[in-house]
């Protein structure tokens, strides 16, 4: 969900910063705890790096 913020010449950096501080904070952190070890990608991941790393080669 985003917030429009209307700036004109007479808003300071100050005033700016401080909106933009009360936006970042309104943010609520993602419990990414709730996700490890849902997917299963079928290979393990170093060997997808090592496979997509030797390529080039």
């Amino acid at each position: 969900m985003a917030k429009i913020i209307e700036v004109n010449k007479n808003v300071s950096s100050k005033e700016l910063e401080k909106e933009l501080t009360k936006i970042q904070n309104q943010k609520k952190p993602i419990d990414l705890k709730k996700y490890v070890g849902k997917i299963d990608f079928g290979i393990d991941g170093l060997t997808y790096q090592l496979e997509t790393r030797n390529e080039w080669k």
